[in-house]
């Protein structure tokens, strides 16, 4: 019988502590929902005027994005008409109305400014006037930070893909005098807390002359090069993805791949893909998977090109990634001090599980919420949800949390909330991050439902002991999960059968 005990509680992950709870959750990885700043995206996009100065307004209410459960819209203004002369006011104001409708209707978007949408006119803005537009975008960049996602650097080049450009270089993704002011402009006019997304890596690794992928140290550090990300237009084509992949001597260098696979640990990746031919298609689009998983993407164009997105879509493919792109958590169990005195402490313990492509980017602060029926209390933890990586990986929260010394006594309920980390926005459930577990969303608060109660009272001890023993401190976990490793600056995953694999394949 004691063998049998024992056993239960090494496959429930934890050595149950004296005075507390303990919950097994149910995963849901079939449903389909929406989450903020993951998944598909739809293009809204126009050659903006004084007379029209608006890209969202009017074409998104509070219905978008129902079909494929987006979150956000990958929102583009064409400023061909300002090439060379100020934004007016009225640009500035339709932007700024553009986004207080995403805002109204709890989406975000991934937003590109540009000059031309034709391959036939190259001509885009000098430095000078990209340098004086971000300068008047700035305040208006910061004040709805909120709801942009990512900004990706765009200006440069038909699209604002950084190719096709006669004001930056005979077509070239390479660095360059022209190409460095409008980087610094870029990085001086985004709001502080928001990453930046080019469209080749050699861009980076040029205007910082170092190869080297960021480090765990250098993630989310605030610094220019820890906010630099990368966005694939060209995704699954031929030709390292168009460029995407290339260094000066390959157009598909295992290398630039390499340093892709470990930035985007730290920084967001996603885009489109532009294979048009039925036949290509054909070839590639079951790769999308495996890509997206490799390189971490977030989010995706859901239309363009259709010759691979409908394959996705008649295949099945389609949920497969909208499922899995970006972040999707699981809890998986925790254990709860089921008492605790006011001012006193409880402990927390609470396993998850990472199944999306990639990691959340935007920091977010996670809280435990005691709530009763008549009175919430929030609680930060020091977690970093950021920090939960992606492709299966298993983390944990392991605090002992100080209760507030004004809790009035009583049993509450506690829950897991991930909200927003901008004041505008927090308290709007929609985007609060969503659990994939059963039964745990109430979509009314945002709060994922821990399945279980603590009791305040002054009659409690103040301590409640040791944490928990987690599951990833015991065998178990070495047993049955792999593990994410980096040596000598390489990325690795190890199997539990001692298999070692670059992200690249077997090492």
């Amino acid at each position: 019988m004691k063998k049998l005990v024992f056993l239960v509680c090494l496959l429930a992950g934890f050595v149950l502590t004296a005075n507390a709870i303990r919950v097994v959750y149910t995963a849901d990885n079939k449903t389909i929902f929406k989450n903020p700043e993951r998944g598909f995206t739809e293009e809204l996009s126009k050659i903006v005027s004084t007379a029209k100065p608006n890209v969202v307004k009017g074409n998104v209410s509070s219905s978008w994005g129902n079909n494929y459960k987006m979150s956000m819209p990958m929102v583009l203004y064409n400023f061909n008409k300002f090439k060379a002369q100020d934004l007016p006011d009225e640009i500035l104001a339709g932007f700024d109305e553009d986004m207080g409708v995403l805002r109204s209707n709890g989406l975000k978007c991934v937003l590109r400014f540009a000059y031309t949408e034709i391959e036939s006119d190259k001509i885009d803005a000098t430095p000078d006037w990209v340098e004086r537009h971000l300068a008047q975008l700035k305040p208006y960049l910061k004040k709805n930070a909120d709801v942009i996602y990512v900004l990706e650097a765009g200006f440069v080049g038909v699209w604002g893909e950084w190719y096709y450009t006669t004001n930056y270089s005979n077509e070239s993704q390479h660095m360059n005098k022209n190409r460095r002011r409008v980087v610094e402009a870029l990085f001086a006019n985004a709001p502080e807390d928001r990453f930046v997304l080019f469209r080749y890596p050699m861009l980076k690794t040029e205007y910082f002359s170092n190869s080297n992928p960021l480090s765990d140290a250098e993630g989310f550090n605030g610094s220019m090069k820890s906010r630099w990300g990368c966005h694939n237009d060209a995704f699954l084509n031929d030709w390292g993805n168009d460029g995407t992949y290339a260094s000066n001597s390959k157009s598909d260098d295992p290398a630039v791949r390499q340093f892709i696979a470990q930035e985007t640990l730290y920084v967001p990746n996603g885009g489109e893909t532009n294979v048009e031919s039925g036949t290509a298609a054909e070839k590639v689009y079951k790769d999308g998977p495996s890509e997206m998983s490799t390189y971490h993407w977030s989010f995706c164009g859901s239309s363009y090109a259709a010759a691979v997105t409908n394959r996705w879509k008649n295949s099945g493919l389609f949920d497969t990634l909208n499922i899995h792109m970006g972040y999707r958590y699981n809890l998986l169990q925790a254990e709860f001090s089921d008492q605790a005195a006011p001012g006193g402490k409880a402990n927390v313990a609470i396993e998850l599980k990472n199944v999306g492509y990639a990691p959340l980017y935007n920091k977010r602060t996670a809280y435990l919420v005691l709530k009763s029926s008549s009175k919430t209390y929030t609680i930060a933890l020091q977690a970093d949800p950021r920090r939960w990586l992606p492709n299966n990986a298993w983390s944990a929260i392991r605090e002992q949390v100080s209760i507030p010394s004004n809790v009035a006594e009583g049993t509450y309920h506690l829950y897991l909330w991930l909200p927003d980390q901008y004041e505008s926005i927090k308290n709007d459930s929609r985007y609060a991050i969503r659990f994939a577990n059963t039964n745990v969303w109430d979509s009314s608060t945002g709060y994922n439902d821990l399945k279980a109660s603590i009791n305040i009272s002054n009659s409690a001890p103040k301590d409640p002991g040791a944490l928990p023993q987690s599951i990833d401190e015991t065998q178990e976990q070495a047993k049955n999960q792999p593990k994410k490793i980096i040596e000598n600056g390489i990325f690795y995953i190890l199997y539990p059968d001692g298999t070692k694999y670059t992200i690249l394949g077997q090492k």
